[in-house]
């Protein structure tokens, strides 16, 4: 009897090993770990139209596939193909597409291929109306409605609901339309249409082919030239905040030439920072790239400074001075919004050995523990922070300075 059952224990364990999936190196597109996932699930999650098999099916998302399906009946005339050919170029990218993955997806082959052909050809023909209004029709539900094209535009730059670029890329190769007007290419109008609604997003050129819209977007933020990060025992949080800064006489400035976010600089007690702009749409972005930075990603720069802009806001108050002095333009709410943003952004994750902003940290803490400095901020608020303390302080010294010489004078007399 024992033997009956170790035997059949045995077959079970074997039977599972046969069913195990192959493992992909070249996955790309994860789900968010529940840690994660847990200090904001809104952000990880789509309100309006899902992207890829992750959130497929779900009925809060199905008011959208009738929308899909209008915009997939406009993208074929837009093409020379027939759809019995765009489903038979489709199923040359299913193992491709299914190992971009990075968990098992519950999808037959059928069900693969539609899902990339109709969601496909509905990223390429919203990128297409966004960049030239003139297709888009009076009936448009998507575009003639302000709230839901932002809804669906937030919708893609979640990282559970992505589709391979590749399958984006090869749908617009498949246009006979004229979409290179001005000569614009793929990367370019798709990255124009982001940056309508993402003002962090800058004008450089991405060189690399990316993975996804949410690996085109964190490229987006990262310098031209490739940047690396030194090597540090300290904690990330090294840099002060930016009251602390601030009491210790450094002055903040948007640094209004650089079109780079980590074009950070401090020199002689100015720290210049690249605008960044806060609304809605911040948290979700950011979060996202650092998912993504977590999984796939040796490099977390983009996580290195998020970190540091969390060491500067580390209060309410530090919000407020950045907001003043121009570096955040703030569309979310009060500064209290936008310290909290900031203060939870970075909870969970791992940051590794290597910091890319180690440097600035450690000249910004050293600024701070300079008695000198700190000193002449007290100087200039409490002596010098307007004409008349200017001149009783004047006439203080001048006072001190002619009973020294009195009484100089009356030791010479003796």
């Amino acid at each position: 009897m024992a033997q009956s059952q170790g035997d059949s224990l045995v077959e079970s364990i074997k039977a599972k090993l046969e069913s195990l999936s192959s493992l992909s190196s070249k996955c790309c597109i994860y789900k968010v770990p529940n840690k994660l996932r847990g200090l904001n699930p809104d952000a990880y999650s789509p309100r309006l139209v899902s992207f890829g098999p992750f959130h497929r099916g779900k009925e809060e998302l199905q008011a959208m596939e009738d929308h899909k399906y209008r915009y997939l009946q406009c993208f074929l005339p837009r093409t020379s193909f027939s759809l019995e050919h765009l489903i038979r170029v489709a199923r040359k990218w299913e193992e491709n597409a299914r190992n971009s993955y990075a968990e098992d997806v519950k999808l037959n082959s059928d069900e693969f291929v539609e899902m990339l052909v109709v969601d496909g050809s509905f990223l390429v023909e919203l990128i297409l109306r966004s960049r030239y209004p003139q297709l888009i029709g009076e009936e448009d539900r998507i575009f003639r409605k302000p709230m839901m094209i932002t809804d669906v535009c937030r919708d893609m730059i979640l990282i559970e609901n992505q589709l391979p670029y590749f399958v984006v890329k090869g749908l617009f190769q498949l246009l006979s339309f004229n979409y290179q007007q001005g000569t614009h290419s793929i990367m370019e109008i798709i990255h124009l249409h982001f940056s309508c609604f993402l003002s962090n997003i800058d004008d450089q050129k991405i060189d690399s082919e990316p993975e996804h819209f949410v690996d085109l977007l964190r490229s987006c933020y990262l310098p031209v030239v490739p940047i690396g990060s030194e090597e540090t025992t300290l904690k990330v949080d090294y840099a002060p905040g930016a009251t602390e800064l601030h009491n210790a006489g450094v002055m903040f400035k948007p640094a209004e030439t650089s079109s780079c976010l980590f074009d950070i600089k401090f020199d002689h007690g100015v720290l210049k920072i690249p605008t960044v702009f806060v609304d809605d749409l911040t948290e979700s972005l950011f979060r996202n790239i650092i998912v993504f930075e977590q999984c796939h990603c040796s490099d977390k720069n983009f996580l290195h400074y998020t970190r540091l802009l969390s060491c500067l806001i580390r209060s309410p108050t530090d919000a407020d001075l950045l907001i003043r002095s121009g570096i955040f333009l703030n569309s979310l709410g009060n500064a209290e919004d936008v310290s909290k943003l900031f203060n939870n952004i970075c909870k969970e994750v791992i940051f590794g050995r290597r910091f890319y902003f180690l440097t600035l940290s450690e000249n910004l803490q050293a600024y701070c523990n300079t008695p000198w400095n700190r000193w002449k901020v007290i100087l200039r608020r409490d002596y010098f922070h307007n004409p008349w303390s200017v001149a009783s302080v004047l006439a203080a010294l001048l006072l001190l300075l002619l009973t020294s010489i009195q009484a100089i004078c009356s030791i010479l007399a003796m």
